[in-house]
């Protein structure tokens, strides 16, 4: 009667563990993908933020500050949104210009999808 009762007990501590582990695993991994998400959420509302600065008041200043928050996108952001941030960038300053009213179409799709993820 005992032969099956030990295994059972010693298998039920093993589980246990095992669980532990997988469960902590699991924990540091989402803490990670919340980081990067609360991470990427600032990068991309401040390179936004500096877009409508450097755009409505255009200054040596304010196209610093853009141009830090864009760097700051080639750290946490996606390389779609790196490429359609340099597009927005490489676009004339004329801001009713239809090649810069597309690349920040661009830019805003791909953070989007980059949020999504």
């Amino acid at each position: 009667m005992m032969d099956w009762f030990l295994p059972l007990i010693g298998g039920l501590g093993l589980g246990s563990l095992l669980k532990g582990i997988v469960d902590y695993f699991l924990a540091t991994k989402s803490k990670a993908n919340d980081r990067l998400y609360n991470e990427k959420r600032e990068t991309y509302l401040g390179l936004l933020n500096a877009m409508h600065e450097s755009d409505i008041h255009p200054s040596p200043e304010n196209a610093k500050a853009y141009g830090n928050w864009h760097n700051r996108c080639k750290l946490f952001g996606s390389h779609g949104v790196i490429e359609a941030s340099q597009r927005y960038i490489d676009t004339s300053a004329d801001v009713q210009s239809d090649a810069r009213k597309k690349a920040f179409e661009e830019l805003f799709l791909e953070m989007r999808k980059d949020m999504a993820r």
